[in-house]
This record gives structure tokens, C-alpha cells and sequence, in this order.
């Protein structure tokens, strides 16, 4: 077993990164440091699936609830965050687990992100505007534009896309050629990433038991208490952003529970795109056992 490695585990949302990566983790005796863009948030609970007291109790965890809405991350700033954490983990266990969906964060984190031009305000806010009264419009831009990275990002995230479209109407080049990585983040430990690969059929059935006992814990509630921060970064995703919508179902919790399942499949969808360029696959069905047998941990 090697133990001085920085171990990144990636998969779609529900497919059992949580389990794992604390079962590595107490494996090698060393820490977890969360790389999802949402579970950072301590104001959000129940819709981003946050491990339980329980779990976070089994290994000490970095990066669930440790930053708040109102001061949102972006890869860029995650990265700064959570380089030191993750050193400081390799230099008193000498290995460490990150663990998360969020690919962009953990590509920023591994190896850094490349240069991007700076904020135009005019432009964003013009953008900010259309995504206000017909936000089709704006995916359909950026499909056309630049569909390899219209693909595997989320179409649904407002940031994601004006971003995009304001980075490309700045350079002339698609947004997807200026993030290739050509930055290298040095590290100590060799990296070693995996990928959870999950047969659809299954994944689509967890998926949908998560947003049923999602339901039943309460996400309405935490979903509507949060109303008032809609247009933040943070709540413009999967698990929130279907309450707000003005024909939502929101009385109905069977069609809510529907609602969330077919958005939450369809993330995860995108995700699986994105993973696609991680080499090493795990079997989600049977992933400890086999990471033991087949890849040495």
C-alpha cells in the first residue's frame, strides 16, 4: 500500500464518494478534505447531501459547512482555500482523500487554473440581464459558441455560463481551449485520482431515494427558508433553485420529489461527461473492495 499519496476521488452525485473516501481515509489514517462547491456552505444542509454527524464524526473532515453564502467561492478562491489545508493533512498523515463532484474545484486545486482575462462589468451585467428575461438564450449562445464546454457544464448556473460567454467575447477563443491546465500545482506525494463509475440504472435509483428521504427530512423547509438568498451563487443550483421557480410544484410534494430526481439525474449526466477524462475507473457498485484488490490502497 502506498501511503504517501494524494488520493482525489471524483464520481456523480449519489454514487458513493462519501462512503469511500472515509473508508480510505480510515484506511491510510489520514483526513478528508471535501472538494464540492455546495457542501461548503453551512447554510445549506439537506439539499447538498451533507454527510451525516455520524460520517464527519468516523474522520476528521475539512471543507463541509466552513464557509458561509453570503462569501461564495469560486475555483479560484476554493483553490487558495484548501491548497494549505490539504498540504498541512500530507505533512502530518502523509497522504490525503479529497473527495467531491465538483470537477472545476478539484481540477483547480490539483493543478491550478490558467490564466483568464479579467471581469468586464459592463458586459457581465449586460449578460446578467438576458439571463433575467430568457436565460435559453444564453445557453443556446453558448452551445454554438463553444459545445465541448457547453457539454459538461451546468447550463442551469447562471455564473457558469455568463462567465463563459464574457471570457470568449473578450479573447475570440472557446472557453473550453482556455482551461487545459497548462499550469502545474507542485506537490509532494504522487496524485492519484479515480473516478466512480456508476451503471445508469442504478445511479437513477439511488438518485431517487436520495431526493425522497431529502424530502421527507425537510428540504422544503430549508429550501424556502433560504428564499431570500435565491440570487446568490450558491442557492442557483440543483436542490433549491426548483423551489424558486415560479410554476414549481412547491404544494405537491410528490411531484417536487419527481422534480429534483429528473434535474438531479440530469447533473449528474454532465458530471459523468466531465469525468470521462479521469483514466482510472472504480466500479460505484463495489467500489472499497475493489480499490482495495485493484489499485493497491
Amino acid at each position: 500500500m502506498n501511503h504517501g499519496a494524494l488520493w482525489m476521488i471524483h464520481g456523480p452525485t449519489a454514487s458513493g464518494k462519501t462512503r469511500l473516501a472515509i473508508d480510505l481515509a480510515l484506511h491510510l489514517g489520514t483526513e478528508v478534505v471535501s472538494c464540492d462547491a455546495r457542501q461548503v456552505y453551512r447554510e445549506m444542509r439537506i439539499g447538498v447531501a451533507r454527510p451525516s454527524p455520524e460520517e464527519l464524526a468516523e474522520v476528521p473532515h475539512h471543507g463541509i459547512a466552513s464557509h458561509s453564502i453570503h462569501e461564495p467561492l469560486t475555483a479560484a478562491s476554493y483553490a487558495t482555500w484548501s491548497e494549505p489545508v490539504v498540504r498541512d493533512v500530507l505533512e502530518r498523515c502523509g497522504s490525503a482523500v479529497v473527495v467531491g463532484g465538483s470537477g472545476l474545484y478539484a481540477h483547480a486545486l490539483l493543478y491550478g487554473l490558467d490564466p483568464m482575462p479579467a471581469a468586464q462589468p459592463e458586459l457581465r451585467s449586460e449578460l446578467e440581464a438576458v439571463w433575467l428575461r430568457y436565460p435559453q438564450e444564453l445557453v443556446e449562445r453558448l452551445r454554438q459558441l463553444d459545445p465541448e464546454y457547453a457539454a459538461t457544464a451546468d447550463l442551469q448556473n447562471s455564473r457558469r455560463v455568463i462567465r463563459a460567454l464574457e471570457v470568449m467575447q473578450a479573447t475570440g477563443v472557446p472557453y473550453s481551449q482556455q482551461r487545459q491546465g497548462t499550469t502545474q500545482r507542485a506537490w509532494p506525494v504522487p496524485v492519484r485520482e479515480l473516478a466512480l463509475d456508476a451503471p445508469s440504472d442504478w445511479l437513477d435509483e439511488r438518485i431517487q431515494r436520495r431526493c425522497e428521504a431529502m424530502m421527507a427530512e425537510g428540504l422544503k423547509s430549508e429550501a424556502i427558508g433560504l428564499r431570500a438568498f435565491a440570487d446568490l451563487s450558491p442557492l442557483r443550483t440543483v436542490g433549491y433553485q426548483e423551489f424558486y421557480a415560479p410554476d414549481a410544484p412547491v404544494d405537491r410534494d410528490d411531484a417536487m420529489t419527481n422534480l429534483l430526481a429528473l434535474r438531479t439525474r440530469q447533473y449528474a449526466k454532465r458530471q459523468r461527461t466531465w469525468l470521462a477524462k479521469v483514466s482510472q475507473r472504480v466500479p460505484a457498485t463495489d467500489a472499497w473492495n475493489y480499490l482495495r484488490s485493484y489499485v493497491g490502497a
